[in-house]
């Protein structure tokens, strides 16, 4: 950035990237759930291929959040973005024709690649760039990322009201997502997209921060990767968005089921991404004071009990709780888990650790299928959701027992520093 402060910088950089997660949010998990009962109406499905083609989106999203890892490092941010937003494209359209399962399965597929590219393994890896405070940059981006889960459901609502067909939810997105990619292309134009090409600098813990540990080790991926710590906390962020995303496909269908409307079963869901985002924003700020390990605790309760309000609760007064747990649930426990990962083992392994936690959650893709064929089988969506509101509860006792984790003396010799590792880059930057 030519004439623009460090600081300037940052800002812009976060709101550009907080924009498209906001919108990639909207476009994708937060609205496909919504758009479904339509679809199988209309299409004339059974609720198994509409949780088959959620699965095909998350699947996808999962392996494929290892591929930016790759793309930033070899040809930079930029045409890792567009790489991404031409996946998106193609995806929106195909979504928008769908007449068959396949090229519903295939849209969603297209969807799910899209989303690693332009989600939030370029934005976090971004942030730990421009930002000393990690936590509070995390929670105001996972913050507006939350707000798109509010605004989804709406395209939905006025696509097939307004507009007439739910197919032009499709067109609105891709619209949306096309401008918010556009506007981080152009901030870079301003940006020192230079400080991208090295490791981000790990910064020495606090010591105001007594409270909240940091660690001082040069850890690298192969080192952290084997620790007991970094498997849990992948099975934490896996079991989030179990819940999250069985929520997102088939909570709207179960509440009309029990007699509520269709316009305040989505206000529901609606309520779900704005406790989110709340969460989100609340648990940035106090993350740099308090462990992020007590947030996380609080989050798996959360999770749990508010599957179990959904499966139960017959009136709109009592499911109201669900909305409450479920979102702030979620929020808190992406958030720690994201944190927990700096925490622990600093920035340097970051964006390797974090595009493996998130194909590793693959697995979490799984809930939409499971979901649909229990219903079709029982009549009934709540055999699978205490079924997955049953997975943090596990989660939540074996998190008790994490400890921070430490290097032994031999793997902390043979880790080389950061200062060698930017020599290193900048060195082979000199020699091309």
């Amino acid at each position: 950035m030519k004439n623009l402060t460090t600081g300037t910088q940052a800002k812009l950089v976060l709101f550009t990237f907080s924009l498209c997660y906001f919108t990639i949010t909207a476009a994708t998990f937060s609205s496909l759930g919504v758009v479904l009962p339509s679809m199988v109406s209309e299409l004339d499905w059974d609720w198994t291929i509409a949780g088959l083609g959620f699965t095909c989106l998350g699947i996808a999203c999962g392996p494929s959040s290892y591929l930016p890892s790759i793309t930033i490092r070899k040809w930079g941010l930029p045409a890792t973005l567009i790489i991404g937003l031409t996946i998106l494209i193609a995806g929106f359209i195909l979504l928008f024709k769908t007449q068959t399962p396949a090229s519903y399965f295939s849209g969603c597929i297209l969807l799910g690649i899209g989303y690693s590219f332009v989600g939030t393994v370029p934005g976090t890896y971004v942030i730990t760039h421009f930002f000393k405070k990690h936590s509070t940059a995390f929670g105001i981006y996972y913050t507006v990322g939350g707000i798109g889960g509010i605004v989804g459901p709406i395209t939905v609502w006025l696509a097939t009201d307004i507009l007439g067909s739910w197919r032009f939810h499709w067109l609105v997105m891709l619209t949306a997502i096309t401008i918010a990619v556009s506007l981080i292309l152009i901030t870079f134009l301003f940006t020192d997209t230079k400080r991208l090409k090295l490791p981000p600098k790990q910064e020495k813990p606090d010591p105001i921060k007594k409270g909240v540990y940091t660690t001082e080790q040069e850890w690298t991926f192969k080192s952290a990767v084997r620790t007991p710590q970094y498997l849990l906390l992948l099975a934490t962020y896996s079991s989030c968005l179990f819940v999250m995303i069985s929520v997102n496909s088939f909570s709207v269908s179960h509440i009309k089921e029990i007699g509520i409307s269709f316009a305040q079963a989505s206000a529901l869901l609606s309520a779900v991404a704005l406790c989110n985002a709340i969460s989100r924003i609340l648990g940035g700020f106090i993350g740099e004071y308090i462990d992020p390990k007590k947030m996380l605790l609080v989050a798996l309760l959360l999770s749990a009990s508010g599957m179990f309000t959904l499966s139960f609760a017959q009136s709109l007064p009592t499911i109201g709780y669900f909305s409450f747990a479920i979102g702030c649930g979620y929020g808190l426990t992406f958030l720690s888990c994201t944190v927990l990962l700096v925490r622990y083992f600093g920035t340097g392994p970051y964006l390797q650790l974090y595009s493996l936690m998130n194909v590793g959650a693959t697995i979490a893709s799984a809930a939409p299928l499971i979901c649909g064929y229990i219903r079709d089988i029982t009549d009934s969506f709540v055999p699978a959701f205490l079924m997955i509101g049953s997975i943090p509860i596990i989660i939540f006792i074996s998190v008790i027992f994490m400890r921070p984790p430490r290097l032994d003396q031999q793997t902390s010799e043979q880790v080389p520093s950061n200062s060698f590792i930017k020599n290193k880059l900048v060195a082979s930057d000199a020699n091309k």
